[in-house]
């Protein structure tokens, strides 16, 4: 740094730059320096490309280490790399050592947690993948935002995913000026993740394959918002994972079609900045409360293992009006994402079937179920018995054990630990499984009245 600098100044009677960013040292995953006599060094090509572990073992033994020295540290390379490094690429390297950041001082690299975020890359792929085909027949415009916000077309789930953006932009931007590159990676992850992938891709599958001229609007709305969700986001990741961001950036439609100020590549693209007039705290505070009921009808759904195929009827209890308006908002929503066939928010009791599940949301929430007709009760209840039988045994021997005669003596305080630990589990296990026969039995009565 300081002779760039000074040739810098020599040469030109300028600084070449006007910041030096002083990141942490590259650490292995215990910590340690790495160092060849430690056999612990890890070359980023190796990560990028991939490698086997003959090669790192092979490399060992090109070195100039001791005998002594060269076995230890294959010792220890099969140890962290029994399979060798995987293939993960730049940009997952990048984004991994960009998470590091928030860790402290030093690095401690771990390979498999690189590994995690080569399977971001790949998610990240096959999520703009799959979203192209959703806006395959779609027209971006030179000012689709303008256009999108001014039509008087957006759902509230649309209004939620631009103001999730507008936040995401505006996180990111803030910690990029402040130097916070390990933040600005996790804001970018969740935007994509959290926001995009796992609840707005999945809310608008239903209005994008209806084509009808009655969802003609909603449609036009939704590949408008997903088409600025993916561009800006694709821009916004952009710096942290630069090679596939550019592949799947020149993939969306409308490439060459967006007039006189379009970039011919992402690099040269303007870097997304927050608008804070496509935020709206009350859209972010409805969804998240209509996610807290899907939330709990998916809880029902898999405690009653019924098959995913299989619509069910649900039926929120909820105090408030603000409370209940922002369900009743979001019912399409949680149909599509609780897989639902009917939503009916506050019904009267006597339209609430005596056989029914429940999960209590919060203070103010409540999420029935309708098991008429979807579940054998007393095959359930023979499953159950089945597992209290194995379960009730088990509970007694160790009950058995604990209290034989030396046992407070003679036995390791951690081995007593653990077996205290072991019992709470089994007499829980029990305690539900008893509960569940007495539940299952209490709802056949039900449904037989």
């Amino acid at each position: 740094v300081a002779r760039m600098v000074m040739m810098g100044l020599e040469l030109t009677d300028k600084l070449p730059f006007h910041t030096v960013y002083l990141h942490a040292m590259v650490r292995d995953k215990e910590g340690r320096k790495m160092s060849k006599s430690l056999g612990n060094v890890i070359d980023p090509l190796e990560v990028i490309n991939g490698c086997t572990l003959k090669s790192l073992l092979d490399k060992l033994n090109a070195g100039n280490l001791p005998a002594k020295e060269v076995a230890k540290a294959k010792k220890d390379q099969s140890a962290d790399f029994p399979d060798g490094i995987p293939e993960c690429g730049s940009d997952a390297l990048r984004f991994g050592l960009l998470a590091y950041t928030v860790q402290g001082r030093d690095v401690n690299l771990d390979i498999k947690r690189v590994v995690g975020y080569r399977q971001f890359c790949n998610k990240l792929w096959n999520a703009t993948r799959f979203a192209l085909q959703f806006v395959s027949d779609f027209e971006p415009t030179p000012t689709l935002m303008e256009d999108l916000t001014n039509s008087g077309k957006l759902a509230p789930r649309d209004v939620f995913m631009l103001s999730r953006l507008a936040a995401g932009v505006g996180a990111v931007n803030d910690h990029f000026t402040n130097y916070r590159f390990g933040d600005a990676q996790m804001a970018a992850y969740s935007l994509w993740i959290d926001d995009l992938c796992n609840v707005y891709l999945e809310l608008i599958k239903p209005v994008v394959y209806d084509k009808t001229e009655e969802n003609k609007d909603a449609r036009w709305a939704a590949q408008a918002t997903l088409w600025l969700s993916m561009e800006v986001g694709l821009r916004l990741l952009h710096p942290m994972m630069p090679f596939v961001t550019e592949e799947l950036w020149q993939r969306l439609p409308g490439r060459g079609t967006l007039g006189e100020d379009e970039t011919p590549t992402i690099m040269l693209a303007k870097y997304p900045e927050a608008n804070e007039a496509h935020q709206s705290q009350k859209a972010e505070d409805d969804m998240a409360a209509a996610l807290k009921v899907v939330g709990a009808c998916r809880s029902l759904r898999s405690s009653y293992h019924i098959n995913h195929k299989v619509l069910t009827k649900f039926y929120v209890k909820v105090d408030g009006s603000d409370e209940e308006a922002a369900i009743r908002k979001h019912v399409d929503d949680i149909k599509t994402l609780g897989s639902a066939s009917v939503v009916d928010v506050n019904p009267e009791e006597d339209a609430i079937p005596k056989s029914h599940g429940t999960v209590i949301v919060d203070d103010k929430t409540t999420v029935l179920m309708d098991l008429t007709g979807l579940i054998d009760f007393n095959a359930e209840i023979k499953k159950l018995e089945k597992t209290l039988s194995k379960t009730t045994p088990a509970l007694e021997s160790l009950k058995k054990k604990m209290a034989a005669p030396g046992y407070e003596e003679n036995v390791k305080e951690d081995l007593k630990a653990a077996n205290v630990t072991k019992l709470e589990g089994l007499e829980k296990k029990a305690a539900d499984i008893e509960a569940a026969i007495e539940n299952y039995r209490k709802m056949a009565e039900a449904e037989k009245k």
